[in-house]
């Protein structure tokens, strides 16, 4: 429905047809809201995370579009890093792709409250309009990944947060 999820489509069907036309080994993962150290707050495409613990740290409350209700799939860096370790080590091939997720749903105003416990003290929000086209709620179907990766036990979501917390901490 938008020109990011379509280029993101067309990415996809040239890694199938290179798979299928010239016998390429691919996998196309699909990331779900990744978050972590290392990942920078002050740009236009920031993800939630970042801005979020960006604008608590220094005492200004988050920008919540809408109701706050929508929900995301995250997932923590090094469950990510993880995975393409072992696809690479393992050369794990798929022309279909997998997302990289893990079937969770946790809302923006429950993301709060996790950072407000991460920090120790509660996060202030601020609400705004709704960001036109923003998807309401994003949660993988993570079947294909448990499939291929059975191994793989994701960072829990308060745990993720803590260790980024901590690196924003020290900057």
């Amino acid at each position: 429905m938008s020109p990011y999820a379509v280029s993101k489509l067309a990415t996809e069907a040239y890694l199938g047809a290179y798979h299928h036309c010239y016998g390429l080994g691919v996998l196309p993962l699909r990331f779900f809201n990744v978050f972590g150290p290392l990942q920078p707050a002050g740009h236009a495409y920031a993800a939630v995370v970042p801005a979020f613990l960006d604008a608590a740290l220094h005492g200004r409350p988050v920008t919540v579009h809408g109701d706050g209700l929508q929900s995301r799939d995250f997932t923590y860096v090094g469950t990510v890093a993880q995975v393409l370790a072992e696809a690479v080590l393992r050369r794990v091939v798929s022309a279909e792709p997998v997302n990289l997720a893990f079937g969770t749903r946790t809302t923006l105003l429950e993301l709060i409250a996790l950072l407000g416990e991460a920090l120790g003290e509660p996060v202030a929000a601020e609400h705004v309009d709704p960001r036109p086209g923003d998807v309401r709620d994003s949660q993988a179907d993570n079947s294909r990944l448990r499939e291929l990766f059975p191994e793989v036990r994701p960072v829990p979501l308060a745990e993720g947060l803590r260790r980024t917390a901590a690196w924003f901490r020290s900057l």
